[in-house]
């Protein structure tokens, strides 16, 4: 009895889940619905003093301008807040200093004017430049005219052990010679301690980096090769040959970038001058560069006018480098 009923109420389930099924494929399909539009939140009002308004809009502009790699600093919902906090401080406390007088501060009617200086002279010269533009023919003429500019020297790749006797570049050859292992030798033996501890390793170079009797000797080598010692002005070098990669020119495809860039550039030095020169003779400008090298620089005072105004930093790209003594490797120039 009880496997009878058993097997009926099994039949029973299959027909009602067939017949489901059957139902759902009889229907008609679910008209498809599209995504409700996401709310557009830009002109909500964030910050509210008196008749002024910031919108979420406005803030998200200007999170729109941080740099990629901070991004996620700000995606922190305190971090927001304490942004938009710092808006509102500025907002706020600009506003009590008006109303205290400080705008009237000579001291800062002249920072406040050196900002709107620099501000619409950047805006100026974006404005004065923005049509500028450089073709294809253009780069390929100067591509063409200029075929030196493109042309990648030969250059080598190279290791080198350096001692301070020949005595002893001798016993660094033998063990070579013995099968010992370079890299280790280089860190046990050689003086320059800039890339020792890397075997020795000088990476590319191309003519006219390096010493002249080092440089003679490295290029006559072939790759895997090893020669030495050498004497040179810092001591005893015994010299292994990586790679040597033969010269070569850019074509067009790989240099037009640079090319464009190069020349607009220049376009836009031009366009500068152009506009020194009109606006100069407008505003009949004056200067009397006789006077420049007077000008001390690092003297640690203050700028006049501009108490504790701190030293103008150095642009990126030309900061001082770092000078090597010539009696310390490595053997570059």
């Amino acid at each position: 009895m009880r496997k009878t009923t058993a097997g009926w109420m099994t039949l029973l389930a299959l027909v009602v889940l067939t017949a489901g099924v059957w139902a759902q494929s009889e229907q008609p399909p679910a008209p498809k619905t599209e995504p409700a539009p996401a709310a557009d939140h830009s002109k909500e009002i964030l910050v509210k003093m008196g008749a002024r308004v910031v919108t979420v809009g406005q803030i998200e502009a200007e999170f729109a301008r941080i740099p990629p790699q901070f991004v996620s600093h700000f995606n922190d919902p305190q971090r927001k807040k304490d942004y938009v906090q710092n808006i509102v401080d500025r907002m706020v406390f600009a506003e009590e200093a008006k109303v205290q007088g400080l705008m009237d501060r000579e001291d800062i009617k002249e920072k406040i004017n050196s900002y709107a200086e620099r501000i619409l002279y950047t805006e100026y010269l974006k404005t004065a430049t923005e049509g500028l533009q450089v073709t294809s023919a253009e780069a390929r003429a100067y591509y063409e005219a200029n075929p030196n500019e493109f042309l990648t020297p030969e250059r080598i790749h190279a290791r080198h052990i350096l001692v301070k006797s020949e005595e002893e570049a001798a016993t660094v050859k033998a063990e070579l010679d013995k099968g010992a292992d370079w890299n280790e030798l280089a860190k046990k033996y050689s003086t320059d301690k800039s890339n020792a501890e890397r075997g020795g390793d000088l990476g590319f170079f191309s003519r006219g980096r390096m010493v002249k009797e080092f440089e003679e000797a490295a290029f006559t080598m072939n790759p895997g090769e090893v020669k030495g010692p050498i004497k040179t002005q810092f001591g005893f070098h015994i010299i292994k040959l990586e790679e040597k990669q033969a010269a070569q020119t850019q074509d067009f495809a790989q240099a037009e970038k640079a090319v464009t860039s190069k020349l607009m550039t220049q376009k836009r030095e031009a366009k500068l001058q152009e506009i020194r020169n009109q606006l100069g003779s407008k505003y009949d400008v004056t200067v009397n560069w006789d006077k420049v090298d007077d000008i001390k620089v690092g003297s640690g005072g203050a700028a006049p006018g501009r108490p504790g105004s701190a030293p103008m930093p150095v642009p990126i790209g030309q900061r001082p480098r770092t000078v090597v003594p010539a009696e310390q490797p490595p053997v570059k120039k």
